[in-house]
């Protein structure tokens, strides 16, 4: 008698405890459906502005602004979750065209944003002419102990309508959590393209080559311009009214051609590009070591820019 009931006893614990690990499996698969990817809100998203855009004959632009906490402003987190979410949507995008986060982008959040106290001047704006977005999405977002709750909202601007409003939760990952507490930094277009090396040339496998940036003493002769081109103007710049001076350090190889260009003082609106561009198809006379043969030598160039009165 009493081995049945120590019997039933066993039966019914085990019964428990399998009841206990099957509610256990369903509380996580119902916690893991809440996780999400920007992949799978992405397609979403492209697929009801798809919708929206249906019978247009030119593609919508859409811009993905930097999310912003719901009780707070702007921050390095919310940069990061909105540019992971533009990648994604760009990969999903059929028809309607992605806003690339370039001085069109800058232009857009430094007008919709109040300035910070102590925060640096705005960039230079080399968006005017480029069009304008056409639809904007935009995140608000809380970050708990591990994950992120987003609400992701796109607004049609002709007629504030809003065509998507969503609330995912995605992990808070490492990378995540390394910016969760940083304020937004500003990008510097002045210091976009700031090292340029020809193709096939390797700091590495040069090195032997490369004398130090202050070898003056090591040189009988600098390297001299012979064929120096003057740079044009990008459209950005010209229609921004930029004007000023690039400062490169360039490394002149035996040949007399540049063989790695870097930006000491930049300028923005695409000019750093358009003086490498430029240096990069100037001629030399090669450098001169105490020996007197061809060598290779670092030489500051200053390109000017300035618009035609």
């Amino acid at each position: 008698m009493q081995r049945n009931r120590d019997r039933r006893a066993g039966m019914a614990n085990a019964l428990r405890l399998l009841v206990c690990l099957a509610v256990a499996l369903v509380v996580s698969a119902s916690l893991d459906a809440q996780v999400t990817d920007f992949d799978a809100v992405a397609s979403r998203l492209s697929a009801s502005i798809s919708v929206s855009s249906k019978g247009l004959e030119i593609k919508p632009s859409v811009l993905v602004a930097d999310f912003s906490e719901s009780h707070g402003g702007v921050n390095q987190l919310g940069a990061e979750l909105a540019k992971k979410l533009s990648l994604s949507l760009a990969k999903n995008a059929k028809d309607f065209a992605v806003a690339e986060r370039d001085s069109k982008f800058d232009a857009f959040m430094n007008a919709r944003l109040p300035p910070r106290p102590g925060s640096a001047p705005p960039p230079a704006d080399c968006s005017e002419g480029q069009a304008e977005p056409n639809i904007v999405v935009d995140g608000f977002f809380d970050s708990l102990d591990d994950r992120v709750v987003v609400r992701i909202k796109a607004t049609r601007l002709e007629d504030k309508k809003a065509i998507f409003d969503e609330r995912v939760s995605l992990p808070l990952t490492p990378e995540l959590q390394s910016v969760e507490s940083k304020p937004i930094s500003i990008r510097d277009t002045s210091k976009e393209d700031t090292i340029w090396n020809r193709p096939g040339f390797t700091t590495a496998g040069s090195a032997p080559e490369i004398p130090p940036v202050d070898a003056g003493d090591k040189v009988y002769t600098q390297p001299r311009c012979l064929d120096c081109p003057a740079a044009q103007y990008s459209d950005s710049a010209t229609t921004a009214k930029i004007q000023g001076t690039v400062t490169l350090s360039a490394l002149i190889d035996p040949q007399g051609r540049a063989a790695r260009i870097i930006v000491v003082n930049g300028l923005p609106c695409g000019l750093n590009e358009k003086a490498i561009e430029t240096v990069a198809d100037w001629r030399f006379s090669p450098a001169t070591g105490p020996n007197g043969k061809p060598t290779a030598a670092w030489v500051k160039i200053q390109v000017s820019f300035h618009l035609a009165s």
